[in-house]
């Protein structure tokens, strides 16, 4: 058996890397004889990448660059020891007529987890992601898919298209209610065929990966937040010295000049081994607040980039906070730029967060990822 992975996997994002070893691991335990390939394409968010008009000083420039260099090297180290990439490379959406031909070689084709549903639509042409191919014999499927924020906006044609293609899936799978209430109220999808699939890194233990020694052993005895923004973020120095008056360590997983300690060198099994040893996540990152959570951490997520979230407030990192009951917790500082909330949530950890309550729901949704793919197998089996 052949088996086709369409999701992120390149770039130094952790989290890209995560789940896409998640899917990997699911599909490894469910049909362990498989042969199992990720389709080769350029993201078609590479040049959405952070534009800055911030000043910085030669120095920080230097070494923003200087650790995104080494991280890089660890990841390619890592990227080229998990995953092997289909003997082909196509666009997601300037494909040629081949495409599928090369699809049809595969007996399953997944599409997700990540965002990979983000876009649907360029130049006209529904993309390979969304699987608009009626001839295509494989067996298809979505699998934790997101098309967090969904912003596009589609013709009644292209609604169609879409429509029809999910139509056709084995099996739905999607991570968040944010791409669920696209397809119900948008395509017109039947909330009833829609299966609410926990991301795939809950298919991963968290209690195997370790942060290289040489850092762990600088954490130790330190009250440590994780303090992941990137560096448009507009309170990033003003918010990391509210914590650090509340007697955090603030460490980074990415070069930032306002926190104590920087991991930025890490490759993503070393980033996923940091959070047994924080004490509070403090991020705009979905896969810091999922690894937070994972390891039974408060996390405080914070949205201000209008990029990242629907035009009602919507989006991953909210949906990810509700799914724990936590909402509290998440801020949205580009709809109301006011830190003392956030300040006084910190102040009351004590009485939102729960870590024993925490506990109990990543055993149901570790549970509930099972059951899944159970399904998952039986839907592609028959």
């Amino acid at each position: 058996m052949k088996i086709l992975i369409i999701t992120f996997t390149k770039g130094i994002n952790p989290g890209t890397f995560m789940q896409a070893l998640g899917v990997k691991t699911a599909f490894q335990k469910a049909f362990p004889n498989a042969t199992i390939h990720f389709l080769d394409f350029p993201d078609f968010k590479q040049n959405n990448g952070i534009q800055t008009s911030t000043k910085r000083s030669l120095s920080t420039l230097f070494l923003q660059k200087l650790y995104a260099a080494i991280r890089l090297i660890a990841y390619n180290k890592a990227y080229k020891q998990t995953f092997t990439l289909t003997p082909f490379q196509t666009d997601l959406f300037n494909y040629q007529p081949d495409i599928v031909n090369k699809l049809s070689e595969y007996d399953i084709i997944s599409v997700g987890s990540d965002t990979i549903l983000e876009e649907a639509c360029i130049n006209d042409k529904i993309g390979i992601n969304w699987l608009p191919f009626p001839n295509l014999k494989a067996k298809k499927i979505f699998f934790a898919a997101s098309a967090s924020p969904a912003n596009f906006s589609l013709t009644a044609q292209q609604k169609e298209i879409l429509t029809s293609s999910i139509s056709n899936l084995k099996y739905i799978g999607i991570r968040d209610n944010l791409t669920i209430n696209y397809l119900t109220s948008q395509l017109n999808i039947n909330a009833a065929s829609i299966n609410k699939q926990p991301d795939p890194t809950f298919y991963l233990d968290v209690n195997t990966f370790t942060l290289p020694k040489r850092y762990a052993k600088r954490l130790t005895g330190k009250k440590i937040a994780l303090y992941n923004f990137n560096i448009n973020f507009p309170y990033r120095k003003e918010l990391a010295h509210l914590l650090k008056k509340k007697g955090y360590t603030l460490v980074s997983t990415f070069y930032n000049p306002y926190v104590d300690i920087q991991v930025a060198t890490v490759d993503a099994l070393g980033w996923a081994g940091l959070f047994k040893h924080c004490h509070l996540i403090v991020t705009e990152r979905f896969h810091d607040s999922v690894f937070g959570l994972r390891n039974c951490k408060p996390v405080i997520a914070i949205d201000w980039d209008k990029k990242r979230f629907a035009n009602k407030g919507d989006s991953k990192t909210f949906r990810i906070l509700e799914d724990y009951s936590l909402t509290d917790l998440h801020f949205n500082l580009g709809q109301s730029p006011n830190l003392q909330p956030i300040e006084e949530a910190i102040d009351k950890l004590d009485t939102i967060f729960d870590a024993q309550k925490i506990n109990q729901i990543n055993l149901k949704y570790i549970q509930r990822a099972d059951t899944l793919l159970e399904k998952i197998k039986e839907s592609i089996l028959k």
